[in-house]
């Protein structure tokens, strides 16, 4: 994996964009809408920067105004971006089928994550109705080393590359069953690159037995994993190894070979 370089190293970084980055990224669930000052405060952002950054994503259309109060909220336009990745994106294309035949043939929630350095990217879910209380949140983005789709990716890695996203992480227990030693979880990863799938069991979340298998795309390196996820409370590890995992790994195997063609 590439070195992450300090935006001080990079002579071609344009700091407008990034500070307009920033002021988006600012926007979340507890910030729904915002002005000038909780814009400056949130992004840290000197006030007029964090103006000039708003006013000029509103003329570009990926802020709204709200209404009666005047402060800026996403808008539509910027759902446009996460629409474009998933028609842009070979894995997501391609990945269509399999998760229709793997809805068909299991009785799990189906996922499909992506891996962004340190964090497991939720880019589709299919969730049953006894898995709808486990909310991931408004990012749907979990910490890589304590998912299993996270470790099913991360054994698509060589152990250097997987020693240094563990070095970025923020390790720590999330629920009981959460391994977050450093040993312990390249261990993990090695058995997942040699079993070729992972388990994970009420490891992020509660309630939750989840069954994964990486994949990577040779075209663009994009590394990727097909989660199957059970309600703990109706079935057993066992009974999902039985019913699923050699479906899974099928799966993903034929999802390979048809991304190494393309």
């Amino acid at each position: 994996m590439a070195e992450q370089k300090k935006d001080t190293d990079d002579h071609l970084l344009v700091g407008s964009v990034v500070k307009a980055f920033r002021v988006l990224e600012a926007f979340d669930r507890p910030h729904r809408s915002m002005g000038f000052s909780e814009i400056s405060r949130v992004t840290g952002l000197e006030k007029s920067a964090a103006q000039r950054a708003a006013h000029t994503l509103w003329r570009l259309g990926y802020l709204d105004k709200a209404p009666g109060s005047g402060e800026y909220r996403l808008s539509l336009r910027c759902q446009d971006i996460g629409m474009r990745f998933a028609e842009a994106n070979r894995i997501v294309e391609a990945v269509a089928p399999y998760i229709t035949l793997l809805r068909r043939k299991t009785r799990a929630s189906v996922n499909l994550t992506m891996l962004d350095r340190t964090e497991t990217v939720f880019v589709q879910r299919h969730t049953t109705v006894e898995m709808l209380g486990n909310k991931l949140g408004v990012r749907a983005r979990l910490p890589a080393y304590c998912t299993a789709t996270g470790i099913a990716m991360l054994s698509q890695l060589p152990d250097a590359d997987v020693a240094a996203i563990l070095a970025e992480s923020d390790l720590k227990p999330h629920m009981p069953n959460t391994i977050w030693q450093v040993d312990d979880i390249m261990q993990r990863v090695r058995a997942a690159r040699h079993d070729r799938f992972a388990f994970g069991v009420e490891e992020d979340i509660a309630s939750d037995i989840t069954l994964a298998c990486g994949f990577t795309d040779p075209a663009t390196g994009d590394v990727a994993a097909l989660g199957l996820s059970y309600f703990s409370g109706t079935t057993t590890v066992e009974e999902v190894q039985a019913q699923a995992r050699e479906l899974l790994i099928s799966v993903v195997d034929n999802l390979a070979r048809e991304l190494a063609g393309n």
